[in-house]
């Protein structure tokens, strides 16, 4: 009983309801919102090929960057949470926003301990409820996780700007570890380490250093298995990528402006999506810098921070500006934490100044504005449940017509093609390549395409169905016994 009193303390309470927000937000219609696609399919394939084929794997997916692949351990979290849903691969929603919700206890401890309780649960309850964060987790992509990333990194390095180099390093070194299996791009930061050296005025402490060696070559063993077998090949495409051109229209200073433009649509997305405004005149990248700023000015940030802040947006600026590669939002997610301590400090400025009644009508307000946006979201018509639906509809057809095997077209767009592999497989639809024989069910997407009347709809994808008269089921049932097609074609975007 004494327990329970001294867990039911306000703060607590508090935090718990921002938890159960953050659930509710991550998992609400959970499968009709799912915009399952490619990328989930190679996720899906990943675990296929370690649960079911029994192959150990160093690698995740190819990259954008030829040569260059995602680590192997955002896909071995799934694991688990495939094995108990059945490997349906709606677990991968399940594991995105678990690691979202992970991302909100994070938010609350770290904030809590570098700066106060108050910023601790201000952060959590603005990670819980907002539209960018909960979309970020909501993804499932092995991206997701460079928010949370972000967050302990800014506590890494406030550690060892403090002094305390064995706790901070421990913690770099699991980060470092990490950055191969997120996102090659966070590279960028670690030199902020030494910034938090300096600012320590502590000499490096070597034995600290080993503290992080330890995790870092544990993450980094599939890294370095791998490019021992296949003579470095990922350390020559990078090196390739960041020497040659990569193809980006821009370069220059049109680069550098195209790099502000993305990271002001990303602060305008979090603070407040006023997106055209905003985007014209660099609203949100103006109003976070003189943020920063005036926290300074009122010693709501210590120095050091903001130095580090400073020179965490300008390493990002600078590297992307210079990078010739095509720059998307996602590259610059590891700049989400330095937004969040902006807001989470000008929330506690405010409450300090007038009183918690603002404070507590400000957070009202980001959070019934985020939750509009969430609410009039459009959920997708070609995503998991539509597709789902599709292959089982497919499945029910074929087994009626007495068809072991099914081929399949498409009448789409380039890439829309792609995203129905797994579900064919998890369905047990075998596939066959041979048209002549085999009867042909047709997707469409989207409804219409090229003028063409589907025979049946689910959400924005069409089927037509095969002329069954014209196939003999034994003479197709002897193709089939080739082999399955889906399961032997390589995959696009999969290495074995």
């Amino acid at each position: 009983m004494n327990r329970l009193k001294k867990f039911l303390t306000l703060n607590n309470i508090i935090f718990v309801v921002i938890i159960l927000l953050g659930v509710f937000f991550r998992f609400y219609e959970i499968k009709t919102r799912f915009v399952y696609g490619h990328d989930h399919d190679l996720t899906s394939w990943f675990i296929k090929d370690v649960v079911v084929d029994g192959h150990l794997r160093l690698i995740g997916q190819q990259t954008s960057t030829s040569g260059i692949f995602i680590g192997p351990f955002y896909y071995y979290f799934q694991i688990p949470f495939f094995l108990l849903l059945k490997m349906d691969p709606i677990a991968q929603v399940v594991a995105s926003s678990l690691l979202g919700i992970f991302g909100i206890v994070t938010s609350y401890w770290v904030f809590s301990r570098v700066f106060d309780k108050k910023t601790g649960l201000i952060a959590s309850y603005l990670c819980s409820v907002s539209f960018f964060v909960v979309s970020n987790d909501r993804e499932a992509v092995p991206t997701v996780p460079v928010i949370v990333w972000s967050i302990w990194f800014f506590y890494a390095i406030s550690l060892i700007s403090r002094g305390e180099q064995k706790k901070g390093f421990l913690i770099l070194g699991i980060l470092v570890g990490l950055v191969w299996h997120l996102n090659v791009a966070l590279v960028v930061v670690l030199p902020l380490a030494l910034v938090a050296l300096f600012f320590s005025k502590k000499k490096l402490n070597l034995r600290s250093l080993l503290w992080g060696a330890a995790p870092l070559s544990l993450f980094s063993i599939p890294l370095v298995l791998f490019e021992l077998r296949h003579n470095f090949i990922q350390t020559r495409s990078f090196l390739y990528s960041i020497t040659t051109s990569q193809g980006d229209i821009y370069s220059g200073f049109s680069k550098l402006l195209r790099v502000l433009y993305i990271i002001n649509k990303n602060i305008s997305n979090f603070y407040w999506n006023f997106n055209d405004f905003a985007s014209t005149y660099y609203l949100g990248l103006v109003v976070f810098v003189l943020a920063v700023g005036f926290l300074a000015f009122k010693r709501y940030l210590k120095p050091v921070e903001t130095v580090i802040m400073f020179t965490w947006l300008g390493v990002y600026v600078g590297f992307f500006s210079w990078y010739s590669k095509i720059v998307s939002e996602y590259y610059l997610n590891g700049l989400f934490v330095l937004y969040l301590i902006v807001l989470s400090r000008i929330f506690v400025y405010f409450s300090k100044k007038t009183g918690n009644v603002l404070l507590i009508i400000l957070l009202v307000v980001f959070g019934t504005f985020n939750a509009n946006r969430f609410f009039n979201e459009k959920n997708p018509g070609n995503g998991y449940s539509q597709k789902l639906d599709l292959i089982e509809d497919i499945k029910n057809s074929a087994r009626d017509k007495r068809f072991d095997c099914v081929s399949i077209s498409y009448i789409t767009d380039t890439g829309y093609s792609l995203g129905y592999r797994y579900f064919f497989y998890l369905k047990g639809v075998r596939t066959s390549n041979n048209k002549e024989t085999v009867p042909t069910y047709t997707i469409i997407f989207p409804l219409g395409k090229d003028t063409v009347k589907e025979d049946k709809r689910f959400g924005d994808i069409g089927l037509i169905y095969p002329d069954f008269g014209r196939f003999s089921p034994e003479i197709a049932n002897e193709e089939c016994r080739k082999g399955d097609y889906n399961v032997i074609e390589p995959m696009f975007g999969f290495t074995k």
